[in-house]
């Protein structure tokens, strides 16, 4: 009898420990999102029921928008002589100048082969929260961000961090 009370409880901790756990979901990007290509430079895939806004005033900035949320790519061609290691720590000043708070980022290396920088970070005067995928080379930067309200992000932060991990830069030589 105790070792079946023993068992059972192991197994009922084994259920509750899954059941607890936010499940991880996995996005099948070629099924479930839509390849963009800028050129033949830069490719990316955004989610199916987000829409392209061809009605933006900044043609330099593409849009993608779903009711309060908005995923952007941003090429930023760079004439400046800054060195490449003082990138992250330039852009993350910036942000912070834009009125970005609580702004953080760490490095990763993503399925394309790039290393690229995750900065995260809130507005608080709009309570707008976001997560920036960018990628510093030496001639420009390739900005793939995504912007929502901060209930809306951290509910679907983790699927759209996928789409933003797909970014790839094609390089030429």
């Amino acid at each position: 009898m105790r070792t079946f009370l023993k068992i059972f409880t192991v197994i009922a901790l084994i259920l509750v420990f899954f059941a607890c756990g936010k499940k991880e979901v996995v996005v099948s990007l070629e099924k479930e999102g839509v390849e963009y290509k800028v050129g033949d430079q830069v490719s990316f895939y955004y989610p199916k029921d987000f829409t392209l806004d061809t009605n933006s005033e900044n043609k330099q900035i593409i849009r993608f928008i779903k009711d309060e949320e908005v995923i952007t790519y941003t090429t930023i061609q760079d004439d400046t002589d800054n060195k490449l290691e003082d990138m992250p720590e330039l852009y993350a000043g910036q942000l912070e100048e834009d009125g970005a708070s609580e702004v953080g980022y760490k490095t990763e290396k993503i399925d394309s082969g790039l290393k690229i920088y995750e900065f995260t970070g809130i507005f608080e005067a709009t309570g707008i929260k976001f997560e920036h995928v960018v990628y510093f080379t030496d001639q420009a930067t390739y900005d793939f961000a995504y912007l929502a309200p901060q209930e809306v992000y951290d509910e679907n932060i983790p699927v759209i961090l996928q789409y933003l991990q797909s970014l790839t830069v094609h390089h030429y030589s």
